[in-house]
């Protein structure tokens, strides 16, 4: 986030920010609620507004009801003045399936398709995108979901192995010519889970993801943050030496799973010592649960256990957390050092 001091042109565009926000929270607004919501005088949210309506980001709506004054003119967002792509692949039935989803800037779904493929390279995603993008050329900004991790630009841990080495961000960026970002699943699992649920930002949660086909992984909120650790490793629990081979063998048998899945558990609680661990995987079941809380119980001190829940669908956290993540590629990231309201 960048800090300024009183450059004229970022201060009108953090005013145009502001009144922007203060719209989308409302839905329906005069220019003395955005004024009052904001801190700005009415002149500058006056001058704001009518930028935004010559633009058409933002609509002139009813008149607001009289209370013996004059009505006032309201004002509304135009949620579909620019649309963000969500495009991630996941797995269904042993098969590899590519979900797209075209959502407006309240994060609504306009669009999504699933599209099963054969490999995961970077030529695959853009067949997907090029007609996505003939089709809604108002998209300024892509999320792309992973398995995997980035490190300094390059992809250097995947599932997906046509995609490590690359310079996945760098080169769909320079070809769409739009901000674009790209999460591991399990990060953003945690962040959509928590933002359908609402919980509250001063908690730790800890999301644990158990795939068909390929070790667990973990995604790990801090105080309402992403934790991603110094080069984005955070979270590769499968790589801690707890002597297990996360295997089908493992996965069939109740108690051996659970028995795995405790050990895990005391040793995340043992780091991390979180509010709420949640778990996902195909073969999960409140049985599980259950008996994983049960041993949880009985291993682990009483005032450290964390509440233990199910997921109901890894899909729809994911793509929850990848439209909150790319949403916010769309926002302005600077603040105003002073504590007074600078005007331009």
């Amino acid at each position: 986030m960048k800090d300024i001091s009183g450059n004229a042109l970022i201060i009108k565009e953090i005013n145009i920010n502001l009144v922007r926000k203060a719209l989308k929270s409302k839905g329906v607004a005069t220019k003395q609620q955005i004024s009052k919501e904001t801190g700005l005088s009415l002149v500058t949210v006056g001058t704001v507004l009518q930028r935004l309506v010559d633009q058409h980001e933002v609509f002139e709506s009813e008149l607001s009801p009289s209370s013996g004054g004059r009505p006032a003119q309201q004002y509304r967002y135009n949620d579909d003045f620019a649309h963000a792509l969500i495009i991630f692949p996941y797995e269904s039935d042993e098969n590899i399936i590519i979900r797209s989803t075209i959502v407006n800037l309240s994060g609504q779904c306009i669009n999504t398709a699933d599209s099963q493929v054969e490999v995961i390279d970077l030529k695959t995603f853009e067949r997907i995108i090029e007609p996505l993008y003939n089709t809604y050329p108002s998209i300024q900004a892509i999320g792309f979901g992973h398995p995997g991790v980035e490190e300094s630009g390059k992809i250097i841990v995947s599932d997906y192995k046509m995609l490590i080495g690359t310079t996945f961000t760098e080169h769909f960026s320079r070809l769409y010519q739009v901000p674009v970002i790209i999460e591991n699943d399990v990060n953003a699992a945690v962040i959509g889970f928590a933002d359908q649920k609402k919980l509250p930002h001063n908690s730790i949660l800890v999301y644990l993801y158990f795939p068909d086909q390929h070790p667990p992984g973990a995604g790990i909120l801090i105080n309402g943050e992403l934790f991603k650790g110094m080069r984005g490793f955070a979270g590769e629990v499968s790589n801690i030496p707890l002597d297990l081979v996360w295997d089908d063998e493992l996965y069939s048998s109740f108690d051996i799973l659970c028995k795995a899945i405790t050990k895990l558990i005391m040793t995340v609680c043992a780091i991390l010592n979180p509010d709420k661990i949640i778990l996902n995987g195909n073969f999960l079941s409140e049985n599980h649960i259950a008996t994983i809380s049960q041993n949880c119980n009985t291993e682990l001190p009483q005032n450290i256990i964390p509440v233990i829940q199910l997921s109901d669908s890894f899909v729809a956290d994911y793509q929850t957390g990848l439209i909150v993540q790319t949403l916010k590629q769309l926002e302005t990231d600077i603040k105003i050092t002073s504590k007074k309201h600078l005007e331009a």
